[in-house]
């Protein structure tokens, strides 16, 4: 069976939804649990690693076609740069003013400028 075979079967599915859940919550895992292990540079690599949008990619082409992927993956360079402000907030905060604060501000950062960017892009063409 060829892999448009797999992504059409998976898209007909009704246990797809539950696939998908398995997937993610087993990349979720492993990154905790190396995390834990005080292995944090394989699970960032884990965590960074394109294994989640690969997994995106191709069920959002199951699910939607190539123009849907085009939108997503436009739309992933766009929340990039917030994405980067986040990590940069929780880094910097972690210490200074403790997890839960550093978090909650950096969701909040990246709340704020993914909103402004869209917006600012929103008439673009991309």
């Amino acid at each position: 069976m060829q892999l448009a075979s797999y992504l059409a079967y998976l898209a007909d599915s009704d246990l797809r939804l539950v696939i998908y859940f398995l997937l993610g919550g087993t990349v979720t895992a492993l990154m905790a649990y190396f995390a834990s292990q005080g292995r944090g540079m394989l699970s960032a690599f884990i965590t960074t690693l394109p294994l989640f949008t690969v997994l995106s990619f191709l069920l959002i082409y199951a699910e939607g076609g190539s123009k849907t992927v085009e939108v997503y993956a436009k739309s992933l360079l766009i929340f990039t740069p917030p994405w980067l402000c986040y990590v940069l907030i929780v880094l910097l905060g972690v210490n200074r003013i403790g997890i839960f604060k550093s978090i909650i501000l950096g969701v909040l950062l990246f709340v704020i400028l993914s909103v402004f960017l869209e917006k600012m892009l929103s008439g673009t063409k991309l």
